[in-house]
């Protein structure tokens, strides 16, 4: 009697840990991340003419470039490029606050952040969980190719989209009660780091 049950007990917790990760997207997940490495493909665009493995030497002229042309200023504290989205993209003048990681000098992740210019506590309407919703609206067209944002509930926390095509994965959630976070990561040097 005691096999038997524990028989079931290991189907049943199989059971719902399999409906679980179904249920919250990691699996699908899982899956586009195996299949686009797999394919030997590489997508290493960012935005703004920005992608992996730029040095960081191209980076600081680039972002140059654009400081004297009036498109990219200083960002929050000094310490990011920022850009400001008040051309329609999204529903109110927004900030796009950015900032690359390197490895070997060059580009391999890219922290961006969101935020609407008039955010207050009582501007309910500019809340990031509003502001969530824009900027996924808003990546659907400018990522408008290859794979889906796909749905991760997490429990506790804000629901996060991701989005993987060849070795780019591009990570959004809500980082706060003003600001979204957008993360991009090139999988190919986060897997030399795991080795």
């Amino acid at each position: 009697m005691n096999d038997i049950f524990k028989i079931f007990l290991l189907f049943f917790l199989i059971f719902v840990w399999s409906g679980c990760t179904r249920e919250n997207g990691m699996e699908q997940y899982n899956k586009v991340v195996k299949s686009e490495l797999e394919s030997g493909k590489r997508m290493d665009t960012i935005f703004f003419n920005i992608h992996f493995g730029m040095t960081g030497k191209e980076f600081f002229a680039y972002c140059w470039e654009m400081n004297k042309k009036g498109l990219f200023t200083d960002g929050q504290s000094n310490t990011a490029v920022l850009y400001r989205l008040n051309h329609n993209e999204l529903k109110y003048p927004a900030s796009l606050n950015f900032y690359p990681e390197m490895y070997e000098n060059r580009i391999n992740k890219m922290s961006a952040v969101f935020q609407y210019d008039a955010w207050a506590p009582w501007n309910k309407q500019l809340f990031s969980d509003k502001l969530l919703a824009d900027v996924l609206n808003l990546y659907k067209k400018w990522y408008n190719k290859g794979n889906p944002f796909i749905e991760i509930k997490v429990p506790g926390k804000s629901t996060v989209y991701v989005k993987v095509d060849a070795n780019r994965r591009i990570t959004m959630a809500v980082k706060d009660d003003m600001t979204v976070q957008v993360n991009y990561t090139d999988l190919l040097t986060e897997k030399k780091f795991k080795k």
